[in-house]
């Protein structure tokens, strides 16, 4: 195998950081080279407080800087791009229904229509995908906006980059560490540079789901008790579906980077390794 083609570039691109780390196609755990930016808010921010003092440089600029830096350490070119977009990125959506008999063509629809009916006219600028669950009653939707998806393939093709992968930052930890459910059923949650997804399971199958940006700081309430930012978010979700927080035994967060985050005790906290992006 050439030995450019042998080095696989891992990505990450938050809602203000993109993240590198190129390694060799034969080791998940030794780094080659890593590199971080910090990119300022594009044209399409809703919320422009955050342009106050904020870094000039775009998306495009930060991915080729990270990109710049990791090739001056060790070649990148022809290199395997592996994606993953923050959740703070993602609209998330679950529809119930009976879908047993549903064609693709109709799940398609209706995962359209549920972006729309949140988005609006803005879901037309969004990339729409959708995933069955096992017990074909529940339907997992997604939506990313089709100006990170764009950026990212120009970016690679200008860099001479192979996109090899692009996934949400939800669905490469679950990926990862669903299996740790025990019998399919529990809370399970991701959470990344101050955003969470968390997802009630039910035998192996997604029947709801939370997210949205919390705190890493935690308040106390006027009876004196320590209140979580992510703890409370999940009891929401349980209560809206019937479920008592107390009787789910299995809480499991990844904590995919190293923020500090507070929860409560009944939770099995999985934190990145060194090597990492």
């Amino acid at each position: 195998m050439s030995h450019l083609l042998s080095r696989s570039l891992h990505l990450h691109v938050g809602t203000r950081t993109v993240r590198g780390v190129l390694r060799p196609a034969w080791s998940r755990n030794k780094v080659l080279a890593r590199s971080r930016h910090v990119f300022g808010p594009s044209t399409l921010d809703l919320d422009l407080s955050i342009a106050k003092d904020a870094p000039e440089e775009s998306y495009s600029d930060a991915v080729e800087a990270v990109v710049s830096e990791l090739d001056a350490e060790a070649s990148t070119r022809m290199a395997h791009l592996k994606v993953v977009l923050s959740d703070s990125r993602v609209h998330y959506d679950i529809a119930t229904g009976d879908y047993r008999n549903a064609s693709d063509r109709q799940l398609q629809a209706i995962a359209m229509s549920c972006v729309t009916e949140v988005l609006g006219e803005s879901a037309v600028t969004q990339i729409v995908r959708w995933q069955l669950q096992p017990d074909r009653h529940h339907l997992l939707i997604s939506s990313i906006g089709t100006q990170d998806v764009e950026t990212l393939v120009q970016t690679a093709t200008r860099l001479q980059l192979q996109l090899n992968s692009l996934q949400t930052e939800f669905c490469t930890q679950w990926n990862l560490h669903a299996g740790d459910l025990p019998d399919g059923t529990g809370v399970f949650s991701a959470a990344s540079a101050g955003h969470v997804m968390a997802v009630y399971v039910l035998r192996g199958s997604i029947v709801a789901l939370t997210f949205g940006p919390i705190s890493h700081v935690e308040d106390e309430s006027n009876s004196g008790n320590l209140t979580f930012p992510i703890d409370e978010r999940v009891d929401r979700l349980l209560a809206s579906i019937g479920c008592d927080a107390e009787a789910n035994s299995t809480f499991l967060l990844v904590a995919s980077d190293n923020s500090p985050i507070s929860v409560a005790s009944r939770w099995t906290v999985v934190r990145p390794t060194e090597n990492s992006v």
